[in-house]
C-alpha cells in the first residue's frame, strides 16, 4: 500500500526496460498508428540523417506513465495528475532506457517530482591493449558524435570481457504530479 505519510522528499521511483529493438518498434508503429518510417525502416532513417532508425517519441514516454502505473498498481493507490516533459535526446534500438522520478515536495496528498529519462548506449568493448572486441550497433553506424565526446558522454567502465564504451545521455527531464488516495 502506498501511504502518503511513506513518502519522503528524495524519494526515487525508477524503472529499467532494455528491450528495444526493431521487432518491438514496429510493433509499436503498428498498434500506434504512427507508421513514419524513420521508426521502422533504416534505409529511411538514414537518408533523414539519423544513422538508423529511433523509437517513437511517444514509445518512450509511454515508460514514464508506466513508471507512475505500475508505482500507483493502475489507480488503486492514486492517480497520475499531471506529466510536463521535454523530449530532448533519441532512444534507439539496444538502449537501456532508465526512467526514475524522485520526490521534490509532499503537498498535502500531492506528491510532486522531477522526471529523468536516460539512455546508456553501448558503443563497444575493448581488451587492455585498446583493440576491439565487440561493436554494438552505436559503434558500427556511428551514432555517437564528437558533440557526446566533447560533453563527457561518453564514458568506460570494466566488465569481465573487457572496457566497455558507451554513452550517457538525458532523453527526456521533466516533472510529474501524482495524487494519492491515502
Amino acid at each position: 500500500m502506498v501511504k502518503i505519510s511513506d513518502i519522503k522528499v528524495g524519494d526515487v521511483i525508477k524503472n529499467e526496460f532494455d528491450g528495444i529493438t526493431r521487432e518491438l518498434l514496429r510493433a509499436y508503429a503498428k498498434a500506434s498508428g504512427d507508421t513514419n518510417p524513420i521508426h521502422t525502416n533504416d534505409e529511411i532513417a538514414i537518408r533523414a540523417g539519423l544513422k538508423g532508425i529511433i523509437a517513437h517519441g511517444l514509445f518512450s514516454f509511454g515508460f514514464i506513465t508506466k513508471l507512475f502505473e505500475d508505482f500507483l498498481e493502475h489507480g488503486k493507490h492514486g492517480k497520475l495528475i499531471e506529466t510536463d516533459v521535454e523530449m530532448r535526446g533519441m532512444v534507439r534500438c539496444g538502449d537501456l532506457l532508465v526512467t526514475e522520478a524522485e520526490v521534490t515536495k509532499v503537498e498535502g496528498k500531492r506528491v510532486y517530482l522531477d522526471i529523468t529519462q536516460t539512455t546508456f548506449t553501448n558503443i563497444d568493448i575493448k581488451d587492455k591493449n585498446g583493440n576491439i572486441m565487440k561493436q554494438f550497433e552505436a559503434g558500427e553506424r556511428g551514432y555517437i558524435s564528437d558533440k557526446d565526446r566533447e560533453q563527457g558522454l561518453v564514458k568506460t567502465k570494466e566488465i569481465s570481457e573487457g572496457v566497455l564504451s558507451y554513452r550517457e545521455r538525458v532523453a527526456t527531464p521533466g516533472s510529474a504530479i501524482i495524487e494519492l488516495y491515502e
